[in-house]
């Protein structure tokens, strides 16, 4: 009898079902931050010495991000067994594996982000980990979903879509060191910073220079994308045109948190839109690999 067996039916809307929750963790972890909940449970991985903490509104902000990340560990933990005991492609194991491996990393700092007091490395190296680990359960989702698309894309359009990838996760790395620095409210004017365009590139004014600086840099990239793909298929032209109007957004989001003093409202939409245009990189990305895999075999 064979050792390794099929994927069981529910595999793919379950692990589709995970993607969607991290989603809503990395955005309730930005609510945590803007409503300064960070610090609400000062222990680790106890809160107040309790499993389940007495009710107030910044612990139990905290609690459960806490407890939506455990359920994130466990169902992850479940689908990795799954998928390393079935016929599964070997290179979608090793994305598994480096999964799990990032998933226990990202435990571990989200751990030293309570113990060492919100210190602004790790914050930012948490919300790093946090997007990588959403991106590789899409990529592993895209895999083995039903009805799989493939886009005929010119090398041109595989390469940028790598480049737009680099962008958006560099852009929103950025934005957790602005966060994580609290220099989210140091250029109070818009599209210059203090009455300058490049006041400096140090400390916190050049965290949000630069911040900008890369968005400017990533409309760019993601305008070239859509071009590269006015001609492509309906699905490629509908993702490289839903990558620009999401950046348009963003853009927009991100002047209003200037103007408004970065209220928690936008501040937690500012990213869960920045990792909505992340997802649409990786579909993409993925779209133009898989059409690489189909020609090579044909």
């Amino acid at each position: 009898m064979s050792s390794t067996r099929r994927l069981p039916d529910w595999f793919a809307p379950v692990l589709g079902g995970l993607v969607v929750e991290v989603f809503f963790l990395i955005a309730l972890g930005g609510a945590v931050r803007t409503m300064n909940a960070g610090l609400a449970c000062p222990d680790w991985p106890l809160c107040f010495g309790d499993v389940i903490p007495d009710y107030h509104p910044q612990v139990y902000l905290e609690f459960l991000h806490r407890a939506m990340a455990g359920i994130v560990a466990i169902t992850t933990g479940v689908l990795a067994i799954y998928l390393w005991r079935s016929d599964a492609p070997k290179s979608s194991k090793y994305v598994m594996a480096f999964t799990v491996v990032l998933l226990l990393a990202q435990i571990v700092f989200g751990g030293l982000t309570v113990l060492l007091q919100l210190h602004a490395g790790v914050v930012a190296t948490h919300l790093g980990m946090g997007t990588g680990f959403f991106g590789l359960l899409l990529w592993l989702y895209l895999g083995v979903k039903k009805g799989r698309e493939a886009a005929v894309t010119s090398d041109w359009q595989r390469i940028w879509s790598v480049v737009v990838i680099a962008g958006v996760f560099a852009q929103i790395l950025l934005g957790g060191l602005v966060a994580s620095h609290y220099a989210a409210n140091v250029c109070p004017d818009f599209p210059t910073c203090q009455g300058q365009w490049i006041p400096t590139l140090k400390g916190p004014v050049g965290l949000q220079v630069i911040h900008r600086l890369n968005a400017y840099l990533l409309f760019i990239l993601i305008a070239v994308n859509w071009v590269l793909n006015r001609d492509a298929s309906p699905r490629a032209k509908s993702l490289a045109s839903g990558m620009l109007a999401m950046v348009l957004a963003q853009i927009g989001l991100g002047i209003a948190n200037v103007f408004l003093h970065t209220p928690p409202l936008i501040s937690v939409l500012h990213l869960a839109l920045a990792t909505a245009i992340l997802s649409l990189a990786v579909r993409q990305l993925y779209m133009n690999h898989h059409a690489r895999d189909l020609i090579r075999s044909a």
